[in-house]
């Protein structure tokens, strides 16, 4: 019997000390659980934008091997001229809005 009296009067202090421990061990699950939380969300984010670039990917991927399965290099070399190397044909005109420069 002497041990359950000894355990039952712990100091005031001790009692304090024990209760702020496990108040600030629920407000660290608490933060942990809202940052994985926010993670979470943010990897979501992430995940659409690259599953989205899969698809443009994906399609220029294909654009690229029906060019290649072709064997009509001169039609890729057009194709690339007037997309990124801004060329024109010589009876085209082209137009730039430059009202909102």
């Amino acid at each position: 019997m002497p041990d359950r009296k000894k355990s039952a009067k712990q100091p005031l202090g001790f009692r304090i000390l024990m209760s702020a421990a496990l108040a600030m061990f629920a407000i660290f699950c608490t933060v942990s659980i809202i940052s994985v939380q926010n993670s979470i969300v943010e990897k979501k984010k992430e995940l659409a934008k690259l599953e989205e670039n899969i698809e443009v990917l994906s399609a220029q991927n294909e654009e690229l091997a029906e060019l290649i399965a072709s064997d009509d290099i001169g039609r890729y070399m057009e194709k690339l001229a007037v997309e990124s190397g801004n060329y024109a044909y010589p009876d085209e005109r082209r137009y730039y809005d430059t009202s909102r420069d």
